[in-house]
């Protein structure tokens, strides 16, 4: 059987033959900052909702079973309490993500009024009655 470290040098080794065979294409490190793409309004509300998935407490120790029976035992002690918790957040979430997204349309109308003042010449930053 291969210990721990054994299989991470053998890991090691075997990516970096991998390298000099030119199968990672790596690019080099950048410090760029490139614009990030619109996140969706949807996305932000999907987001915003908090859904743990319980099945990912587990341990990858050794003997890792009893450790993992035990942080699923706290869990379901625990569930009334984290629930509140969870429902709690997530209701924040969704009023940030509500109010972010109410201020996204503001910002677009007011982009738009003052588009269409510049197409009709109107640029002095007077309001029209």
């Amino acid at each position: 059987m291969t210990s721990p470290e054994d299989a991470v040098e053998r890991a090691r080794a075997a990516a970096a033959e991998a390298r000099k065979r030119g199968a990672y294409r790596e690019e080099q490190p950048s410090f760029e900052v490139e614009s990030a793409t619109r996140i969706g309004d949807w996305r932000l509300m999907e987001w915003a909702m908090i859904e743990p998935d319980p099945s990912l407490a587990r341990s990858t120790r050794r003997l890792g079973a009893p450790i993992t029976w035990f942080k699923r035992g706290l869990l379901r002690l625990l569930r009334q309490y984290n629930d509140d918790i969870i429902g709690q957040q997530s209701r924040f979430n969704a009023h940030v993500a509500a109010h972010v997204t109410s201020l996204d349309d503001r910002v677009r109308a007011l982009e738009r009024e003052a588009a269409a003042r510049r197409a009709h010449g109107r640029d002095d930053g007077e309001t029209s009655p």
